[in-house]
């Protein structure tokens, strides 16, 4: 990666070949690997957007990793899709199973208070599989 680009991290609905991936594409951003986050994140179920999506959030007590897709993008397409995302989603800093960090979807903790939680699937196409 150069100065020009940024890591983002994905985990639900921006996941290739799903419903807002377009969102990436349209920007020319590009698919660099699937991993996991380290443990300690948790998924939620966002039922309240369309289509839905999960919400993650970090918590240390949790063994819990979640799958993740990085892609790069230009540092000056950033903005625009940041003009994309809606609460309770926003970006922060995601770490990886190896330790190194991207920038990521997490969810305002308010919104999971009553969601249901999907951790244990550890996936967003797995709970789309159910």
């Amino acid at each position: 990666m150069n100065e020009n680009e940024i890591l983002v991290g994905v985990c639900g609905a921006h996941m290739s070949g799903l419903a807002l991936n377009w969102q990436l594409t349209d920007l020319d951003a590009t698919f660099v690997k699937q991993t996991k986050t380290k443990k300690g994140y948790r998924l939620f179920l966002l039922e309240n957007k369309n289509p839905i999506r999960p919400g993650m959030v970090y918590d240390s007590s949790s063994d819990t990793q979640i799958e993740v897709e990085v892609w790069s993008m230009k540092v000056e397409n950033f903005g625009k899709f940041m003009k994309q995302i809606q609460s309770p989603l926003g970006i922060g800093t995601v770490f990886l199973e190896d330790e190194s960090s991207v920038y990521g979807f997490l969810c305002e903790s308010d919104y999971i208070k009553n969601a249901k939680e999907i951790s244990e699937l550890k996936s967003w196409r797995a709970f789309l599989c159910q």
